[in-house]
């Protein structure tokens, strides 16, 4: 699209997508080095499913191992670019409760929808 007033190329009108959802903090661009980020995501996954696979083994303690879960929860959906999904405070108990199926079948959503890519290059893809 060209603006009238100058003949150059514009953005369009970016005001239906919700892109800082996370706040802005998860908006800007880092440059780092280290390990890569999809290693880090593969990791909380792994931390994710054996806390929920020691919460089934044994029940009685599920609820101490609540907090636990939702800090591991919150950083693999900050991770993932997702983290306005952790408002959701029931999200750790339904989780946790839940079956390794639907445990399994979330952390593979998040990792499709999400990306530890972020949101900070988005308007530099073509």
């Amino acid at each position: 699209m060209l603006d009238a007033m100058n003949d150059l190329p514009h953005k369009p009108d970016d005001s239906g997508f919700s892109l800082n959802a996370n706040g802005p903090a998860y908006t800007s661009l880092q440059g780092r080095h280290g390990v890569p980020l999809d290693y880090v995501a593969e990791k909380l996954s792994s931390a994710i499913e054996a806390l929920h696979g020691f919460g089934q083994q044994h029940a009685g303690e599920r609820e101490a191992l609540l907090p636990a879960m939702h800090y591991l929860l919150v950083a693999h959906l900050g991770l993932n670019n997702m983290l306005a999904k952790a408002n959701d405070h029931n999200l750790a108990p339904r989780l946790l409760n839940g079956s390794s199926k639907k445990l399994r079948t979330w952390l593979d959503l998040v990792g499709r929808e999400g990306g530890v890519r972020g949101l900070a290059t988005l308007d530099d893809e073509s």
